[in-house]
């Protein structure tokens, strides 16, 4: 059984920087362009601070630039161009089943995007050629720590899965609602943000610190991500002509760089998001209801981590069904879902009988605060319940399952008996308080690239990656050599 997989950081809440026990190898894998910029000064900051650094990034003009300012960067491609021309691609598909943490070779692409609509042979030869690459990248380059970005691509999938397996540590980014909100899981994305243990009795300064940071919380009443927007900017006009220079010049064999079809898709949600308006329902008033909020169809944790519970709607008609005469299931879209959802998938929610969706950018806060309970499938809408004291369901174990405040299920198997429990549920104010605290504990300062791509928050990210990298080095075992890494 996998252990708590968080990492504590050094000095608890104070945060104190340690001065690291020995320079670290980093090695950050991105797929281009504002991913591989922002990175590229976070390993800046490392390399200042006496680490060092490479990038391993699918687009070869962000791999040009990081070299250009004097740092390691590997373009993916240009590796895979490297290989030699023939290769026993089903051996290779063995030998990488065989050697690799991975339930099936497939896994290691059946979620990338780029791979759908694709012929199976395809998408085998480039997972294959991505491995195969990758391995040499390792072998040059012998890394300490490896970090991805958090998502459903084969170079992020493989990467971690060589990483596994020559005892490279993985620093996956999560983002939560904590003051310090970077939540830092060691070489596993699934699992409990707190050992069970740390859920202790609090210190008067401890409970009062938890309490501000539930009131402040509370009191901004806003999503923690911005609401998605399809509306035509500079901006995005600028990032259009970008894209099609980029790729014109230099990334043309970069199957992420797709300008025409990011165009289009916004056309799509603006189109989607101004058609559903009227298929949404007014905020409830009149009769008691279990606050339900959407997951992004296309999120990493119901495509690879949960995958049970990536038929949305299947859930949501549980739920629905195992509610009391009388009750609603209020449902609303995630904030950056705004316009992505497909209107067949809208107006089969509006069919259900007792299903209520919401406008999309109504105030979860509010939708909370008047629900009799809230069920998610991994959802942080869970964790902001539990700062009101609401019964929670959690389906498919969210890092904040387990400690005695939600009732959990694994997936959506139990969900009939689940709900009544869950209506007679009542959460203990002095638990909560207490596992927020245990929470808050494990939790970093900074933010993954899509929530801050500003420098002071790169430095921040760049402390937070050191200040684990040195917890990680005081409790491991002595220190692999490089033929161990290289195995």
């Amino acid at each position: 059984m996998r252990q708590n997989l968080s990492v504590k950081p050094i000095g608890g809440s104070t945060l104190a920087l340690a001065e690291p026990q020995q320079p670290q190898r980093f090695l950050f894998v991105t797929l281009g362009h504002i991913e591989s910029d922002f990175y590229e000064r976070v390993g800046g900051r490392l390399a200042e601070r006496g680490h060092a650094v490479a990038h391993i990034t699918v687009s070869r003009r962000a791999a040009m630039l990081i070299s250009s300012r004097g740092f390691t960067a590997y373009c993916l491609a240009d590796r895979v161009r490297a290989l030699p021309a023939a290769i026993d691609v089903q051996a290779e598909v063995e030998r990488i089943a065989q050697t690799y943490d991975t339930p099936t070779f497939r896994d290691i692409y059946r979620t990338d995007f780029v791979c759908d609509g694709r012929p199976e042979q395809w998408a085998i030869e480039r997972a294959v050629k991505h491995v195969l690459a990758l391995e040499s990248i390792f072998d040059e380059w012998s890394p300490d720590i490896l970090v991805p970005e958090v998502g459903n691509e084969t170079v992020r999938i493989a990467s971690h899965l060589i990483a596994l397996k020559r005892g490279v540590r993985t620093l996956f980014l999560f983002y939560t609602i904590f003051p310090a909100p970077l939540r830092l899981y060691v070489d596993h994305m699934q699992g409990p943000i707190a050992d069970p243990k740390d859920v202790r009795p609090l210190m008067s300064e401890e409970s009062a610190r938890v309490e501000k940071f539930v009131a402040d919380f509370l009191r901004r009443d806003k999503p923690i991500r911005d609401y998605r927007s399809s509306r035509v900017t500079p901006h995005r006009t600028r990032m259009l002509a970008r894209h099609f220079v980029v790729r014109t010049l230099w990334d043309a064999d970069n199957e992420y760089l797709r300008p025409l079809q990011w165009a289009l898709g916004l056309v799509r949600e603006r189109t989607r998001s101004v058609v559903a308006e009227r298929l949404y329902d007014a905020a409830p008033t009149d009769r008691p209801y279990v606050y339900f909020p959407l997951h992004m169809t296309d999120d990493y944790k119901l495509k690879r981590l949960i995958p049970d519970c990536a038929d949305q709607l299947a859930i949501i008609a549980q739920v629905a069904r195992a509610l009391p005469q009388g009750y609603d299931l209020v449902v609303k879209e995630h904030p950056l879902s705004i316009g992505r959802n497909p209107l067949t998938m809208l107006h089969r929610l509006r069919r259900m009988r007792n299903v209520r969706l919401v406008p999309p950018r109504s105030s979860s806060h509010a939708l909370i605060a008047g629900a009799q309970a809230v069920a998610v499938i991994s959802s942080t809408v869970g964790l902001e319940a539990l700062l009101q004291e609401k019964p929670v369901l959690t389906i498919g174990r969210p890092f904040y399952a387990g400690f005695g405040v939600t009732v959990d299920l694994d997936g959506p198997v139990g969900i009939r008996e689940a709900v009544p429990e869950l209506l007679r549920f009542r959460p203990d104010h002095v638990r909560i308080r207490e596992f927020l605290h245990a929470a808050m504990e494990r939790c970093y300062p900074g933010a993954p690239v899509l929530i801050d791509r500003g420098d002071k928050n790169a430095r921040e990210l760049a402390r937070s990656l050191e200040l684990a990298a040195t917890a990680m080095a005081m409790t491991a075992a002595p220190a692999r050599s490089t033929a161990d890494r290289r195995r």
